[in-house]
């Protein structure tokens, strides 16, 4: 009994081995916020751009607003431990559940969570924002590549 258990654990783990590289979509790129298909509940963006560079254990972005010359800064690892935000006030946190990319941003007493999520042909990443603290009604991102 003791060997069949074995044998069920041990295909089961190689079985899921491949699901796991195919559950984390790179998400570098240029990405423009389309604001006609977002929708806004906080406060209205209209041209933020990011750039993301990713790697296998790395994220890198950098967040921009058409106008402005403020750029916004993050190199974080993808296993949930903490990072500054570049010339904020701010921590971040990146992990992945599936095939989503979850960040957690605080900054002083507001609490963020950003759930990224690229479509299948790989041309629009969705950002779903949960304002945790202070709460506040969810706002979705959506963001069409550059070319």
């Amino acid at each position: 009994m003791l060997r069949v258990l074995t044998v069920a654990c041990l295909a089961l783990a190689v079985w899921a081995l491949p699901g796991d590289a195919q559950d984390k979509p790179n998400l570098s790129g240029t990405w423009k916020l389309d604001a006609s298909k977002s929708q806004f509940h906080s406060e209205k963006v209209s041209g933020e751009t990011w750039t993301i560079n990713e790697d296998d254990e790395t994220i890198n972005i950098s967040e921009s607003e058409d106008g402005s010359a403020k750029t916004v800064q993050l190199k974080c690892t993808t296993d949930g431990k903490e990072c500054k935000v570049t010339g904020e006030k701010a921590t971040a946190s990146f992990w992945y559940n599936g095939a989503m990319l979850v960040e957690m941003e605080t900054r002083g007493d507001h609490v963020v969570r950003y759930r990224m999520k690229l479509s299948s042909d790989g041309k629009t990443l969705t950002v779903d924002t949960t304002y945790i603290t202070p709460q506040s009604p969810d706002d979705t991102l959506v963001f069409d590549k550059q070319a």
